[in-house]
């Protein structure tokens, strides 16, 4: 690039971030760009693009005809902040998703409320959840103590502090494990602090990988996920490890979200909370039995089969299988 060449790229690129001139603000991103650079000149008979920011690149490279939109999260909404620049993301982001995403041939997402509100943007996703591959573990039966387990990031929103002193304030035998990742640290550090402020029946453990994750959750009795309806995606949130709890044969307890809880209710394994706050957490884990969890564990096992990945998948093998058809219609 010539330094004529220079200056006027970066002219161009400061009107567009003044006038939001979102499609070259698009186009010229680093990651747009070297996708662009990586790719240009491959042919493909089908492209799955990896949420949203990918899926223009990909129908510009590829055409929107060959390409599969995969959308793991509800992008035009993202919990953007309350300020100048968090309105003009949010801004930013709902022109792509109009603009750009809404070509692809197909799009997935992963849960039905997600899915209900891309249409207001154009985009007629199916749905493809975040579950894992079907384990060949045991039923186990509760031993003397009720075990609880969570696994994952150390964020508040999860309501862990407020899991952690309902367990142990409770008056059932019941024990709360915790496999935390060291992302945010500081925040883990805090989780740790107060596990043994609490006493002994709250335990953090360093992470596990996800290779034996889930055999580690199969030694468990309840998986729970209280997530703070703080942003729209945690509104609608369907994450993978409720999955994991599934395929680890627990009960779960989760608060009243609405894709966790209609598939806790449907399966009937295990409890929604009445409210996100301590009180209504803090009812949820009085009220267990070990005759109650042993139910959820047994319906889990029913469960695992119907809610894993090989029955999720085959939308996802229509979906290119759609794709190519009507490529070899073409050609």
């Amino acid at each position: 690039m010539t330094p004529r060449q220079d200056i006027v790229t970066r002219v161009l690129d400061e009107v567009a971030h003044r006038t939001e001139w979102f499609r070259r603000m698009y186009f010229q991103s680093a990651g747009v760009v070297e996708t662009t650079h990586l790719l240009r000149g491959r042919r493909f008979d089908a492209v799955i693009a990896n949420d949203a920011e990918t899926v223009g690149v990909a129908c510009q490279l590829f055409g929107a005809d060959r390409v599969h939109a995969d959308l793991h999260e509800f992008f035009p909404d993202m919990g953007f902040e309350d300020s100048a620049l968090g309105r003009r993301h949010q801004r930013y982001w709902s022109w792509m998703t109009k603009k750009l995403v809404s070509q692809a041939h197909s799009s997935t997402t992963v849960g039905g409320e997600i899915a209900k509100r891309y249409h207001e943007y154009g985009v007629h996703p199916g749905v493809v959840t975040n579950s894992t591959y079907l384990r060949d573990l045991p039923y186990r039966p509760v031993g003397s103590a009720i075990r609880l387990v969570h696994s994952g990031n150390p964020f508040h929103e999860r309501s862990l502090g407020e899991i952690m002193r309902a367990v142990a304030a409770s008056p059932v035998e019941v024990t709360f494990d915790l496999y935390l990742t060291w992302h945010p640290e500081k925040e883990r550090a805090e989780f740790v602090a107060l596990a043994e402020e609490l006493g002994p029946r709250i335990t953090v453990h360093d992470p596990v990988s996800q290779s034996v994750l889930i055999e580690t959750l199969n030694e468990y009795d309840m998986g729970i996920h209280i997530l703070q309806p703080v942003s729209t995606n945690n509104v609608m949130a369907l994450p993978n490890k409720f999955f994991d709890y599934v395929q680890a044969r627990l009960g779960i307890i989760v608060g009243p979200s609405i894709e966790m809880a209609r598939i806790v209710r449907e399966h009937g394994i295990g409890v929604v909370t009445e409210d996100f706050d301590p009180v209504s957490i803090a009812a949820a884990i009085d009220a267990l039995t070990p005759e109650v969890v042993d139910g959820f564990k047994q319906a889990a096992m029913r469960a695992a089969d119907p809610l894993s990945s090989e029955r999720q998948v085959e939308v996802w093998a229509k979906a290119v299988e759609e794709i190519v058809s009507s490529s070899d219609g073409r050609a």
